[in-house]
């Protein structure tokens, strides 16, 4: 029994990272769990199988998913497998109890327990969301449209129902929690169940489709020729910090402006820190930018670093990835600095608690926390950017996307998101096409329009119903270009986004009360 969860479980673990690939097989997300379930039916598993089962998921899921990290980090992926494999185990072993002394409530535990693992990664300086199971469905534009009323974790809730109604139809479940004495809590046929399971399974996806496909026919959109391009230099991450460099990534950004310029560009968006130089404070940096903006006569929205001097500090001064638009006849609009920083890449974690970590030097960027978002006019339209990792939170999107008046409390859209980013620490992996495919997610949610500059990656332009309008390919110079289209709609997720809590409500509830309660009490 033992060998067979061990097996059972690299099975599931093997399902859920293959559907996050872009081999077109998102359909396995609906599978994935399906051996997993079977384990917990048996409510047999040791605590020490559940860690097993919990480090051969991470193992699995995080090889396969997250291999490109090491290409920055060997130690991180090794940390993070080692993290997320007790992480699992937690898990494992809450559901399990739950399958065992609460089984009227199993199902009910499995999925706010796993809603909640996903919510919660939002949050906190460990927080790394990209577990979601809804971002297997990248493919399925009608699926995903779901999106602007549950978001991402109401598409998860939805996969998990579909993989419960699934294990509910195999014979080997059914025979099993008949041969268990399970009927006090299985009142129905094998065969009405599996009946029921067929027709639950129709009606939702059914229901899922034809929501998608009314959302794609008649949510309503304006189009504008606003003029915005999106740049992508695909300059090396590595070979771009180099003062020799300099010269001819500018010269490059120069070139790729100026061809957006002839096809009557207004806005030109490049990637997250393409000006070497602190544009608030390096003289050289703002004349050079400044002479591109004079010569193009446009407007420039671009990344770089930021300084600030401050002798109470640890390093006598605080950095920031920041970005801001910049236009030939005003050079000091407000500064954006990135909210939310990659856990150790772009911050060590809990600084601020143990300030000796500071003088622990392993690479990272040491950036400080951006505590505001910034808000742009352009052409006379208005949008909000992102930075990199930031696209990965839907919550932070919802208050960029969509702000609420602190008087009036209306809400007062943008018109388009800005994402820019840099995707080159992970060469020609899939990594950075898993990063782009979050911006489907993000404009549905929202129901906004993202143009996305990536420095060396995926560049895209996505529209309100996440179709994706215009694409780079990977590490591919160019300049793209779409319409601007817009729709006046306030996705009913935006009105109700922390609804997640009540699964994390039901799941600490579930946990506690099967922690206490005896099997068969």
């Amino acid at each position: 029994m033992r060998r067979r969860n061990l097996l059972l479980t690299f099975l599931s673990a093997l399902m859920l990272a293959l559907s996050r690939l872009p081999f077109h097989l998102g359909w396995m997300v609906f599978f994935a769990w399906v051996p997993l379930l079977y384990v917990f039916e048996t409510g047999k598993a040791k605590s020490g199988v559940l860690l097993r089962m919990g480090f051969i998921m991470s193992i699995v899921y995080m090889s396969i998913v997250f291999y490109w990290v090491t290409l920055v980090t060997i130690p991180g992926l090794i940390g993070m497998i080692a993290f997320y494999g007790f992480v699992y185990y937690i898990l494992f072993y809450a559901i399990n109890r739950i399958f065992l002394v609460l089984p009227k409530w199993r199902y009910l535990g499995f999925i706010s327990i796993m809603i909640t693992f996903e919510y919660i990664q939002n949050f906190g300086e460990t927080r790394f969301p990209w577990f979601n199971l809804a971002y297997s469905l990248a493919d399925y534009t009608h699926l995903i449209q779901f999106a602007d009323i549950g978001g991402v974790v109401g598409l998860s809730a939805l996969i998990l129902l579909i993989n419960i109604l699934i294990h509910l139809l195999l014979p080997t479940s059914q025979k099993f929690l008949e041969n268990r004495g399970r009927n006090h809590y299985v009142n129905t046929s094998p065969r009405k169940r599996q009946i029921t399971s067929v027709v639950a399974i129709v009606i939702i996806l059914i229901s899922w489709w034809g929501y998608g496909e009314y959302c794609l026919k008649n949510l309503p959109l304006e189009k504008h020729e606003a003029g915005i391009f999106v740049v992508q230099p695909s300059i090396d991450a590595r070979e771009r910090w180099k003062p020799e460099q300099y010269d001819k990534s500018l010269e490059l950004f120069r070139q790729l402006t100026l061809e957006a310029v002839a096809d009557s560009a207004k806005l030109v968006i490049w990637p997250e820190g393409a000006m070497i130089g602190d544009l608030a404070s390096d003289y050289a940096a703002q004349r050079d930018l400044q002479r591109i903006l004079d010569e193009a006569q446009v407007d420039i929205f671009t990344g770089f670093q930021h300084y600030e001097t401050d002798v109470n500090h640890p390093r006598g001064e605080r950095s920031y990835n920041a970005a801001s638009l910049f236009q030939p006849d005003n050079f000091h609009n407000e500064l954006y600095f990135k909210n939310i920083l990659v856990p150790v890449a772009e911050r060590m974690l809990w600084m601020d608690i143990f300030p000796f970590l500071w003088k622990l030097d392993l690479g990272q960027a040491n950036w400080e926390f951006g505590t505001k978002l910034a808000y742009y006019e352009s052409g006379g339209y208005r949008f909000s950017p992102s930075i990199c990792y930031e696209l990965a939170f839907p919550e932070i999107f919802h208050r960029m996307a969509i702000p609420r008046d602190s008087l009036s409390g209306e809400f007062n859209k943008c018109d388009f998101l800005v994402n820019i980013t840099n995707d080159g620490w992970f060469g020609t992996s899939y990594g950075p096409w898993l990063h782009a495919m979050m911006a489907r997610f993000r404009a549905i949610e929202n129901r906004i329009q993202i143009y996305r500059s990536a420095n060396t990656g995926i560049s895209l332009i996505v529209d309100p119903k996440g179709r994706i309008l215009a694409r780079t390919k990977l590490n591919e110079v160019c300049v793209i270009t779409a319409p601007l289209y817009t729709t006046p709609k306030i996705p009913v997720i935006r009105r109700i986004y922390k609804y997640p809590f009540i699964f994390v409500g039901i799941a600490l509830l579930l946990a506690l009360i099967a922690r206490i309660k005896k099997p068969g009490g």
